[in-house]
């Protein structure tokens, strides 16, 4: 099988367990990887979890922001050297919100992603952040963004900074990604802007807007798309789907983020056949 795009290994379900490490650890995920040929993974970053009595083990409400005294637990002991992404708490749990609109909040999230990145011994390739509602997101958003970027370079490294989609939230169509893009646009440096963008989650704007999201998507700077969620429905994709992929494929450019976002091992090498097979069948240009 061919990888021509620049594939990460998602996250999966089955790493989760009752007991330490409760959200397992970076180098089982990466063994399973490489099965694939897949060098990134996918790191889950949720506020402090119910499930799998996470709460309990770290002795912390639902939704707080875990620190460096519960990474142990919830991740093992273990050192990490390869690439991750950093994938953000999304905002989709009861006590789980995440409060942009409050500046001591932000940096207390911000600063256990750089706690979490001495943890590991590396920082994240790139980190991916979620919209909340709009009066918590607005201006708070931007504010967040710039205050990131500051905040990263502690780390000596510029970690791409992502924002995803999500139906219902502030960035939810891509009208909104293009406005949001604009703005923060004025306010960063061309380096900083370089690392800046959208991980687009199809089949999400596909819900928002309930028809296929390809010519929408062709309206978004090319510069600012720097990932891919692949899925429908958090399923492979298929020829059955009211998406259009053989036009999404053509948008993906080899050097971006592309993450089958699916809750099975067999599925993610369903989704990249799926997906390379429409490139080479269909002798799809990949844009440069």
């Amino acid at each position: 099988m061919s990888y021509k795009l620049n594939w990460t290994y998602p996250n999966l379900g089955k790493y989760y367990r009752h007991y330490p490490p409760i959200r397992g650890t970076l180098n089982e995920r990466y063994k399973d990887a490489l099965k694939l040929n897949l060098s990134r993974i996918e790191v889950p970053f949720d506020l402090i979890r119910e499930e799998n009595n996470e709460y309990l083990v770290v002795q912390k409400p639902v939704g707080d922001i875990p620190t460096k005294n519960d990474f142990p637990k919830l991740y093992g002991e273990g050192r990490f050297e390869k690439d991750y992404i950093l994938h953000t708490d999304p905002e989709l749990k009861p006590s789980h919100i995440l409060y942009w609109n409050l500046p001591k909040w932000r940096n207390t999230y911000l600063e256990s992603i750089v706690e979490f990145s001495y943890f590991i011994g590396k920082p994240p390739c790139a980190v991916e952040f979620h919209p909340s509602k709009p009066k918590r997101s607005r201006e708070h958003m931007i504010k967040l963004i710039l205050e990131a970027f500051d905040k990263f370079k502690e780390l000596n490294f510029l970690s791409s900074i992502l924002i995803e989609n999500r139906t219902g939230m502030f960035i939810s169509t891509v009208e909104d990604m293009i406005k949001f893009y604009e703005t923060v646009s004025d306010n960063l440096s061309s380096k900083e802007l370089s690392k800046f963008g959208f991980c687009i989650d199809i089949s999400q704007l596909y819900t928002q807007i309930k028809r296929d999201p390809s010519k929408d998507l062709k309206k978004l700077p090319k510069s600012s798309i720097l990932g891919w969620h692949i899925h429908y429905k958090h399923k492979p994709p298929s020829d059955k789907d009211p998406i259009n992929w053989k036009e999404i494929i053509s948008m993906i450019k080899p050097n971006v983020f592309c993450l089958p976002e699916v809750f099975r091992f067999k599925d993610i090498i369903a989704t990249i056949k799926y997906i390379e097979n429409l490139i080479n069948e269909n002798k799809i240009t990949i844009p440069q």
